[in-house]
């Protein structure tokens, strides 16, 4: 099995009623459950009081608290029982972080409708037999009907002449 410690971000709503000390409390728990699975807390945040978008369990506010660490697949889901566990915690919410070694998606390119449809190649018709396509030369330009481009003073002069009407 894999023993390498994924990287994962944990978003946690801890009951609105709490004082900081008992807050503190519970976060300490969740730290030691991370270290206790031979696990690492890479960065946190303080737990800082929100209003919430909707009610969760008839609370409208909540403190959220957001740290990464590093921690094995395989206890994960020991880590998750336990966070089920506590009483205090409104929601929790556990992501795979991405790491730099993770391939980045190629962002794709803002082109024109017309620039995207001059690199089409032509569909091939299906009356062709296979001789015939095999001579066709593979990249054919489309023959789109492109309007020609209004020159500025010919516009001003239709305009001129709608607004005199």
């Amino acid at each position: 099995m894999n023993k390498e410690n994924k990287s994962y971000q944990l978003t946690c709503l801890f009951l609105s009623s709490l004082n900081q000390e008992k807050i503190d409390e519970i976060i300490q728990k969740i730290k030691q459950l991370i270290t206790a699975e031979n696990g690492s807390i890479s960065e946190t945040t303080k737990p800082i009081k929100k209003n919430l978008a909707y009610q969760i369990k008839k609370h409208s506010e909540a403190f959220f608290w957001s740290p990464s660490f590093l921690l094995s697949a395989e206890a994960i889901n020991k880590f998750r029982q336990q966070l089920d566990l506590e009483k205090n915690i409104l929601r929790y919410l556990i992501n795979i972080k991405k790491t730099e070694t993770d391939p980045i998606k190629k962002e794709t390119s803002k082109k024109s409708l017309n620039e995207m449809v001059d690199k089409i190649e032509p569909l091939i018709d299906k009356k062709m037999s296979l001789g015939e396509m095999a001579k066709k030369p593979v990249k054919e330009k489309i023959s789109s009907d492109k309007k020609e481009k209004v020159k500025i003073e010919e516009l001003d002069k239709k305009l001129e002449e709608i607004l005199n009407q």
